[in-house]
């Protein structure tokens, strides 16, 4: 791998745990602001992965692909599950 790659792939490593500190930032701004209706988005999201587990062969794609749904899915119901500390 070239200085230039390794560089280019700091670079986004870098600006990707940028943006997920900001969403973080994000979610605990809407936990204060609006606890419903972040109940009901952290709700939603459990949904999401409930279906999709539950239909495993809805979706016509590979297993990576599905695992990465699963992954994406997963990870938008764990961050928008409000902590026992703030609760």
């Amino acid at each position: 791998m070239s200085d230039d790659d390794s560089t280019s792939k700091r670079d986004l490593i870098a600006r990707v745990a940028t943006l997920e500190l900001l969403v973080a930032d994000l979610i605990d701004a809407l936990w204060q602001v609006d606890p419903r209706g972040m109940d009901r988005l952290a709700e939603e999201a459990s949904r999401d992965v409930d279906v999709q587990q539950a239909r495993p062969g809805a979706l016509p794609v590979g297993p990576q692909e599905r695992e990465r749904l699963y992954s994406v899915l997963e990870t938008r119901r764990r961050m928008l599950r409000r902590n026992k500390a703030d609760a």
